[in-house]
């Protein structure tokens, strides 16, 4: 079950990029979209060829750094959003950002017990995972309450 939804969640990212590619080109976005591919193929591969042996080793690390390199990316979007929204009714985009975060973690945590196999490293990093999403949500709310909005406005 947990494969299913990895597939699905990169692949939803897959046509966000995509989406985002449509509107308006940039090298980032089809960068991203071009270093996806090999993911996908890992979860096909796992999802379908299960009796093959375990010599993708490199493709789940591959995997699982992606994800990590892609949630590092969006964290930064987050607070880059937070610090440049101008006033606090961009609160609610905020928080459905920080809510869609939330659902890369049962990937991450997939792609990281694929790897460490015998180790509580997986569980550490959902939870560091989680703990920084959770730290994240009072962000704008503490900038608004301590004028940082109206400062952006004058």
């Amino acid at each position: 079950m947990g494969k299913i939804y990895s597939i699905l969640t990169i692949i939803q990212i897959l046509i966000i990029e995509l989406n985002h590619i449509a509107s308006n080109y940039s090298l980032s976005r089809n960068l991203l979209v071009l270093l996806i591919i090999p993911v996908i193929y890992h979860l096909i591969l796992e999802l379908f060829f299960k009796n093959k042996p375990n010599h993708n080793k490199a493709l789940k690390i591959y995997a699982f750094a992606y994800v990590c390199f892609y949630a590092l990316w969006c964290f930064i979007d987050i607070i880059y959003y937070a610090l440049n929204m101008g006033n606090i009714s961009g609160y609610m985009a905020y928080m459905l950002y920080l809510t869609g975060m939330l659902f890369l973690a049962p990937v991450l945590f997939i792609f990281a017990k694929n790897i460490f196999l015998k180790n509580k490293t997986p569980r550490y990093i959902l939870i560091a995972y989680v703990v920084l999403i959770l730290m994240l949500f009072p962000i704008p709310g503490e900038l608004n309450e301590s004028g940082f909005y109206d400062t952006i406005l004058r």
